[in-house]
């Protein structure tokens, strides 16, 4: 709670709160225990019958709130833990939640498919070479409140690492709530700061609006970025790791890709716009935080700037594709840069279930044809638009293949993670008990299916060339 990011956006104001723990897990009561969490308080204690807050949960049959504390409580495995009858929660559990938590305590591995395995070949050829000019890059895909997810992922690798993974990352690079983390990253938020900072400040982000479009005032989303990065802080300043965001220049059409660098080549200023590049000294760190999150029907665009989902919400291939610029540029400038990619990392929010979306054809003919089939020209036309929404913001299948196999044909290893979530979840909800769910999957997801890709991850991240970790405090002003 003492950490310059909790103080800065408010969450310290928490520490004056009673919460009775084990109260708010009898009665349901999902804000107390994030409130709980926001403020660590000890998730490890005991009833005097030796029951701990999942066999609490367990005993009164709420599967919601096992599902939570099982994801804001992973490390301690309080799934295994038994009371003073001997009983564990697998015990005490109702049917459904007894599969639950049967599913996430046991550490079972999924069949490997043929990229995890022509990807285990380069991982072995690239340990048995030694480069200090490897370089890692780290995606983080957009996807709103479902940050949370991808600081969930983060927080594994870290584990398994033993370190913090920006010891070992060198490139960021991130759109929407992908490139508020880059950015957080950059200036030394660790993952775990940035699930509590999102939890926190998910109801001032996603705010309503008293106008019928948005669906959100941006106040209470710039304010947050003012207020966890600095109002004055440049992209400059987060000078450890080269971060990248993105952002669609939406004032013309068709609409232009737009990144915003903490880097530039290493040449005069005045070529920066030459060679497609803004100078990172004149560029507010919360303004490009502010850009490549205004998706648009949720927030309002940025001077004439939108979120960079309309180009890719996942980022991966415009990052590698920055780094072989930059390289290019400074050699065809006579700067000498060796640089190699390491290893490439992409985090995604999780994806969702395919859905059937029927006919998408309108017939505008005639006026009798749209009174006969209005209702038909109606669905289709909603078909269309949710056709486009779901476009907009793809992260998976292809973005994911087309990153891959450029990697692969590079004898590059490429790790990609993303649970499979149950259902759709908007990107605005700030309901709890979907959150809990969804951090529930993506728990039992790094426990099975990515088990064995964090593990080889790890193994190649611990023989790249470490890398400088940011300082908040130095990095980030709020003051001229």
């Amino acid at each position: 709670m003492n950490s310059l990011p909790f103080i800065n956006c408010g969450i310290e104001e928490l520490q004056h709160t009673h919460i009775d723990l084990k109260n708010s897990v009898a009665t349901d009561n999902y804000e107390e225990v994030v409130l709980a969490y926001l403020k660590e308080e000890d998730f490890s204690i005991k009833d005097t019958h030796g029951n701990n807050l999942l066999h609490i949960a367990a005993k009164e049959g709420l599967r919601t709130m096992c599902r939570g504390i099982c994801a804001l409580t992973g490390d301690l495995e309080l799934w295994n833990q038994k009371n003073k009858e001997g009983l564990t929660p697998i015990d005490v559990a109702d049917p459904k939640t007894r599969r639950d938590l049967l599913l996430i305590s046991m550490r079972s591995q999924t069949v490997p498919s043929h990229h995890s395995l022509a990807n285990r070949e380069l991982l072995e050829a690239r340990l048995q070479q030694s480069n200090p000019n490897f370089k890692v890059l780290l995606s983080l895909d957009g996807g709103g409140v479902r940050a949370i997810l991808e600081a969930t992922m983060l927080m594994a690798i870290e584990k398994e690492l033993g370190e913090p993974i920006l010891s070992r990352t060198h490139w960021l690079g991130g759109t929407s709530c992908g490139g508020i983390m880059a950015m957080c990253l950059g200036c030394g938020i660790s993952p775990d700061e940035q699930r509590r900072v999102f939890f926190y400040t998910r109801k001032k982000t996603f705010c309503g609006n008293t106008k019928m479009f948005p669906k959100h005032d941006s106040a209470g989303l710039e304010q947050n970025l003012k207020d966890i990065i600095g109002s004055y802080t440049t992209m400059s300043c987060l000078a450890t790791h080269k971060v990248m965001v993105t952002a669609a220049k939406c004032q013309s059409a068709p609409p232009s890709l737009i990144l915003f660098r903490t880097y530039a080549p290493r040449v005069s200023v005045k070529e920066f716009e030459q060679y497609g590049y803004f100078d990172p000294d004149k560029i507010l760190a919360w303004k490009a935080m502010r850009c490549t999150s205004a998706a648009p029907v949720y927030f309002s665009s940025f001077h004439g700037l939108a979120d960079g989902a309309i180009f890719c919400n996942n980022p991966c291939t415009t990052l590698m594709t920055d780094f072989f610029k930059l390289k290019k540029v400074e050699r065809f400038k006579g700067v000498r840069n060796d640089d190699e990619i390491g290893c490439v990392i992409s985090i995604g929010s999780g994806s969702e279930p395919v859905v059937p979306l029927g006919g998408i054809d309108i017939n505008l003919s005639n006026a009798l044809a749209i009174g006969r089939d209005f209702r038909e020209i109606f669905g289709n036309g909603k078909n269309l638009i949710t056709l486009f929404m779901y476009q907009c913001t793809s992260s998976h299948a292809v973005p994911v293949g087309q990153a891959r196999e450029w990697a692969h044909s590079l004898n590059i290893p490429f790790f990609r993670f993303s649970p499979r979530l149950s259902r759709a979840f908007e990107l605005d909800s700030h309901q709890i008990d979907g959150i809990f769910d969804f951090m529930f999957e993506t728990e039992v997801y790094l426990r099975t299916q990515a088990r064995q890709d964090i593990a080889d991850l790890v193994k190649l991240l611990k023989t790249m060339p470490k890398n400088e970790s940011p300082n908040y405090k130095d990095i980030v002003h709020h003051n001229k």
